[in-house]
């Protein structure tokens, strides 16, 4: 008997327990809608990440006062346009929704963020955590925790540079992004000084726009995907400054004589780039090692 009534008790205590509702959920429709909103920001579509929240819904970032959805906004679009990339790790993100013991709807988010300032090339990653509540599909209120500590002393630092060398900054942008990479070079008119000088491993070879132009042509026809990359900047010092980059393309075209061998090329290079009281290239001393760029594509010394 007593066996019996053990047994009947541990029966009650099993459908109890399988009666409990469900209060984790890795996948729901709440989970979808922070993703999209994370995929809207990632985008700087601003209308699109503000759809998923209710109009009172109110933001915590790292305090106890919050914000409006649109000081938010403000917030998030003035950070990121200081940024030339950003956006979280999705390979290793964390997801999920809870029914706290309230029957609240929240979902919690951990991820690192990625960013790199567009003004120095300074590379940020930082963990965020978000704990966002839900009610009837809308984001009524949103937590967002992180160490501000690095993000701060590199925004204070933006903040303290003249506008000379915000402008050099601006400029070297110009120089790799529209003119090597995108060979673009409608714009070299607003981007050289009048005296303009190049120099490559201490061999002048260019001075002023066409020069320069012509000189970049072979490397341009030689490989069509030509890319430089800059890996980091110093900081600007008697308007120069050192930038450290790295050269990729494939070898689709005539280089140096030779048909295209179809090779991949990998060469990092040092520059120091002068820059005169307009903000306007001056003087460029650009170093790499041509041996190391022709070994990759097959050539040796002998």
């Amino acid at each position: 008997m007593k066996k019996l009534f053990l047994l009947g008790l541990v029966t009650i205590l099993f459908a109890a327990c399988q009666n409990q509702p469900q209060r984790y959920f890795a996948d729901s429709t709440e989970i979808n809608t922070l993703k999209a909103g994370i995929t809207a920001y990632e985008a700087g579509d601003w209308d699109k990440w503000k759809s998923h929240f209710a109009d009172t819904a109110k933001v915590f970032v790292n305090s106890p006062d919050p914000l409006t959805i649109e000081k938010r906004a403000e917030g998030l679009k003035a950070m990121t346009e200081a940024m030339s990339s950003y956006g979280f790790n999705r390979d290793k993100e964390y997801i999920e929704m809870v029914l706290d013991k309230d029957d609240e709807t929240w979902v919690y988010y951990w991820a690192m963020h990625k960013g790199t300032l567009a003004a120095n090339n300074k590379k940020l990653a930082i963990p965020v955590h978000l704990a966002v509540q839900f009610v009837d599909g809308k984001i009524v209120e949103e937590h967002v925790y992180f160490d501000a500590t690095q993000m701060n002393k590199e925004m204070a630092t933006l903040s303290s540079m003249t506008d000379l060398d915000k402008k050099i900054h601006t400029q070297i942008d110009t120089l790799i992004d529209s003119f090597t990479n995108k060979q673009d070079f409608s714009v070299l008119g607003d981007l050289l000084a009048d005296n303009h000088i190049r120099y490559l491993n201490d061999d002048k070879v260019a001075a002023g726009q066409t020069e320069l132009q012509s000189s970049m042509t072979p490397y341009f026809t030689g490989f069509p995907d030509f890319n430089i990359e800059i890996l980091h900047k110093s900081t600007i010092v008697d308007n120069a400054i050192f930038v450290h980059w790295k050269l990729t393309g494939t070898n689709n075209g005539e280089f140096a004589g030779s048909p295209a061998t179809g090779k991949k090329v990998d060469v990092n290079g040092l520059s120091r780039l002068h820059f005169n009281e307009e903000g306007k290239l001056h003087t460029e001393h650009i170093h790499f090692d041509r041996l190391q760029l022709m070994e990759q594509l097959g050539k040796t010394l002998n």
